[in-house]
């Protein structure tokens, strides 16, 4: 199985057009249709359907598309670790992370690992976690840093916890219920809680280990930012990643509820296809991203 194979199949699949595919490599449409029926005949099955409207794959091709992906993924990224290994600096890397990461330790975490390997092509995604595995699938990004737990995450990739981080409850300085300091007081208001249309939604543990169930009222949003306008500017309550210096609270008119029982913490986690190693400069922005999170405290506990 040659990497030409697995190019010309992939950008078929992309396309689901050998004109399209051809267009995309560079390369005229025969050859494409030559290596489609090379690969084909090696792997003893039709991996397309072919009609006078373009190209379907067929229950093989299916199946072998993730498998193609990863393949190519891994010939990519065998490069990226010699070249590294040879002169420490080229090469690629590309990591999604979660919204809240994306507000806080991406940034600085990026300039850290700039600053020492200034010759890698770094590229930085955010998504919910739905999204974000998706991605890893695909082979669209190398490994995801998120909040997770770690015993949620089977199958084909594995979850490595880096530090913790503290859940907090928010609500705007003049809201009706804020002088209250225990959860029970707060669970009949109208709650903004983390929820994407994938129907990854908030986990009701953390309600359970409160001994009380997930409020009837609820919005689900998965923006951190709707949500912090929208507690700032309603009776809604809201459930927050907690930072030190609390600067969105403090602007946006926000008071952070000392609870009598803390809620519990969430591991930030990496996500990476299971068996297989970061490569150095992967490992290097994981370090950065440990470092600048000591750094700003976000594992703080409130107290």
């Amino acid at each position: 199985m040659k990497p030409q194979q697995l190019q010309a199949f992939v950008a078929v699949a992309n396309c689901m057009s050998i004109r399209g595919a051809a267009r995309a490599l560079g390369v005229s449409p025969p050859a494409i249709t030559k290596t489609m029926r090379e690969l084909e005949r090696e792997l003893d099955a039709p991996l397309l359907d072919r009609s006078v409207a373009g190209v379907e794959l067929t229950l093989f091709g299916q199946a072998f598309l993730a498998r193609a992906r990863l393949l190519l993924d891994d010939m990519q990224r065998a490069r990226d670790e010699i070249a590294q290994l040879r002169d420490g600096q080229t090469g690629n890397l590309r990591v999604a992370v979660s919204r809240h990461l994306a507000e806080t330790v991406a940034a600085p975490a990026f300039c850290a690992f700039r600053a020492k390997r200034p010759s890698i092509n770094l590229r930085l995604r955010e998504a919910t976690l739905s999204r974000m595995l998706a991605m890893l699938e695909k082979a669209q990004v190398d490994f995801v840093v998120s909040h997770v737990d770690p015993q949620e995450i089977t199958g084909d990739v594995e979850a490595i916890p880096l530090f913790s981080v503290q859940l907090v409850v928010g609500l705007r300085n003049q809201h009706p219920l804020r002088r209250h300091r225990n959860l029970a007081a707060l669970i009949d208001a109208e709650w903004i809680l983390p929820g994407d249309e994938a129907g990854e939604r908030f986990d009701s543990g953390l309600f359970r280990s409160q001994g009380l169930h997930v409020p009837q009222r609820v919005m689900w949003c998965d923006s951190p930012v709707i949500a912090t306008e929208l507690v700032s500017q309603t009776d809604m309550v809201g459930l927050f990643v907690f930072r030190k210096d609390n600067f969105l609270f403090r602007r946006h008119g926000i008071r952070q509820i000392n609870l009598v029982k803390p809620l519990p913490t969430l591991q930030v986690c990496v996500i990476h296809h299971r068996g297989k190693e970061l490569t150095p400069s992967g490992k290097q922005f994981v370090e950065a991203i440990k470092m600048v999170a000591r750094d700003m405290d976000v594992d703080a506990r409130d107290d």
